[in-house]
């Protein structure tokens, strides 16, 4: 019975993270975000065509190094890397309120309140300075460019340094 449960579960777990049909092939690749020499953590970092649209996700978040791995996602699937093509990088770091009520509080308050209290936090968070300046996060406004291919290296450098706020 044991055999049986585990041999289950195995086909159950690979089932379901099969990699759909029209995924292409993928290739490694990482994103360095850095202001200077100083790394930033917690960018998102989203790829995205220059030339097609994808039906797949590209993106990853950069860790105490600065480091983004990129992950291609589809539906449920998720597979390290990115299909061949070439890039706009975009890239975000989205300050934190500190005062946020919780969804129950929030919930108690009258419309009107609700209305006044969601005003005033998005003028807080609009004046939060950022670590990562706001054009950087929109694909119309991002300089940054990446190639991925078979073969290459797959790495971008970005240093915010000369663009922040």
């Amino acid at each position: 019975m044991q055999k049986k449960l585990f041999v289950l579960t195995v086909l159950f777990i690979c089932g379901c993270s099969a990699k759909p049909g029209d995924v292409p092939q993928l290739y490694p690749c990482r994103v360095t975000v850095t202001n200077g020499s100083t790394p930033i953590s917690g960018v998102s970092v989203v790829l995205g065509l220059t030339s097609e649209s994808s039906a797949c996700s590209m993106s990853g978040t950069t860790n105490s190094s600065g480091v983004a791995v990129i992950y291609t996602a589809r539906q449920t699937w998720r597979g390290g890397g990115a299909p061949a093509g070439d890039y706009i990088v975009a890239i975000a770091k989205h300050p934190k309120l500190e005062d946020d009520l919780s969804t129950e509080e929030f919930q108690r308050l009258d419309p009107a309140e609700q209305e006044r209290y969601q005003l005033e936090q998005q003028r807080k968070y609009d004046a939060l300075p950022r670590e990562v300046p706001l054009e950087l996060g929109d694909f119309a406004t991002s300089p940054y460019r990446m190639t991925v291919s078979q073969g290459n290296d797959n790495r971008l450098e970005i240093d915010i340094a000369d663009k922040s706020e």
